[in-house]
């Protein structure tokens, strides 16, 4: 029990002579906290406004019937796996798909060669994301040198090799060069897609210091990733009606030279009364009744799969277009400026209260190492 009340009186001495420390040292702390207060407003008014513009749209099938046997066998003469049949309800992908579209180099490469707005002209979206050097603020250079330094430092070990990277294009595999890779990266960032999977809804996000370059390229991505989406989901369909169509013009061809090839005969043979010329007629004929069915068949399998594309076509309904935004999302000068005044009084705190233990324990090394 004694040594129960000793230790919590020498916690209670502890906290006292903690509170003391801070107290005596209180306007070290006070100036360590404006320092930082004054480095978080320096910081929150040299902080590029940021611009978000974002679409909500929610893609829909068009159908849930299924096609018939007759055409999924005629799929897979063209070799084509319907699975059985083409299913018009399962015109969704899946939703991590999006991201994939979204983030992948020809879809990258396909946006940079939009146009957006800067400084009262339209230019290409590589080179609105190419860095350049003749705009310098505090932000920046402080950024640069401090948390981009590893990056700066790769930069220029490495800025020789992109030439040579680009010319490094084998068997057909394409290598981006470094700069290249770098606006790619950047692009990559600008879009953020944002999915509900159990309602169905996809918001894509665009942020940019520019409100309508942030627009543009928000409703450029919208449109390309609903493009993408269609010729990936209307492949197989499509790949059907090519196929159906070519074999339709052959056989239809084939018809008309067949049918050509009977009058022929017949001409030639008016007056010739034979059973040799009925066997002849008979198989011409019948050859014509046969390909005459099956460009009928043909012609039926054509229609289908003009009317399973379009089944399988996604539509998507815009739930919320987009607009220019006139409010920045970011930065949060206010909650920058807190956090700098916390982590000044939070180091200027753990320096008070280390530096006394930390002078007791050198003072001991020292006088130790003096006695040896």
């Amino acid at each position: 029990m004694e040594r129960h009340n000793q230790t919590s009186e020498s916690d209670e001495i502890n906290f006292i002579e903690l509170i003391q420390t801070v107290w005596k040292n209180r306007k070290i702390i006070i100036i360590i906290g404006i320092v930082f207060t004054l480095l978080g407003i320096v910081f929150a008014l040299n902080s590029t406004n940021i611009y978000t513009a974002s679409t909500t749209f929610i893609p829909k099938g068009q159908s849930n019937t299924s096609v018939g046997g007759n055409l999924s066998g005629l799929a897979s003469l063209a070799g084509i796996n319907l699975g059985g049949g083409m299913n018009g309800g399962n015109t969704l992908i899946s939703a991590t798909l999006y991201p994939m579209i979204v983030k992948s180099n020809p879809f990258i490469e396909t946006l940079l060669k939009i146009k957006v707005p800067k400084d009262g002209s339209m230019i290409g979206l590589h080179d609105y994301l190419t860095p350049t050097t003749s705009t310098t603020n505090f932000l920046g250079t402080f950024k640069k040198y401090t948390i981009g330094l590893p990056s700066l430092i790769k930069t220029s070990l490495s800025s020789g090799k992109d030439e040579l990277a680009v010319l490094n294009n084998t068997r057909g595999i394409k290598k981006l060069a470094l700069k290249e890779e770098r606006i790619y990266n950047s692009a990559k960032k600008l879009i953020t897609l944002a999915i509900d999977e159990k309602e169905g809804f996809i918001t894509l996000s665009v942020a940019s210091d520019n409100p309508e370059a942030a627009a543009i390229i928000a409703l450029s991505a919208q449109n390309l990733l609903q493009k993408e989406v269609i010729n990936f989901k209307i492949k197989n369909a499509q790949e059907l009606l090519t196929f159906t169509e070519t074999l339709y013009a052959e056989k239809k061809i084939a018809f008309e030279v067949l049918q050509d090839e009977l009058a022929t005969f017949r001409d030639q043979h008016q007056n010739i009364s034979s059973g040799l010329f009925e066997n002849k007629l008979s198989r011409l004929e019948s050859e014509l009744t046969i390909s005459y069915a099956v460009n009928q068949e043909l012609a039926k399998q054509v229609e289908q799969a003009r009317i399973q594309l379009r089944k399988d076509t996604p539509i998507f309904t815009i739930i919320d277009p987009v607009v220019i935004p006139n409010q920045r999302t970011r930065p949060k000068r206010a909650l920058i400026v807190f956090g700098f005044t916390f982590l000044g009084v939070f180091l200027s705190l753990g320096y008070v209260l280390i530096k006394g233990p930390f002078t007791t324990m050198r003072k001991q090394i020292l006088e130790g190492s003096e006695t040896t």
